[in-house]
């Protein structure tokens, strides 16, 4: 059951053994931090960009940048951090 209006926050309660409420918004997306990783594995051989999660901070974004381009199994060549439509980090894999 939904219930909407309730200081200001969308809330769902779930029924049971006393009501459990679940925050349904989620942070304004102007506090994300985007992470977008450049993909070449495409067959037509062109690299894009693809949006792959989106961090609560700039450390917590550069954090998962930084896991996909050095994970053992198939690194990205690059990620990108974007807070507001701006460039604040480049992760590229080690040489």
């Amino acid at each position: 059951m939904d219930q909407r209006g309730l200081g200001g926050r969308d809330v769902r309660t779930v029924d049971g053994p006393g009501p459990v409420r679940v925050r349904c918004t989620p942070p304004a997306a102007a506090e994300l931090f985007e992470i977008a990783v450049l993909d070449t594995t495409g067959g037509d051989g062109e690299a894009r960009w693809h949006t792959i999660g989106w961090g609560v901070d700039r450390g917590h974004a550069d954090s998962i940048a930084e896991a996909y381009v050095t994970r053992p199994l198939c690194p990205y060549d690059e990620a990108q951090v974007r807070h507001n439509g701006h460039l604040v980090g480049v992760h590229r894999r080690p040489a």
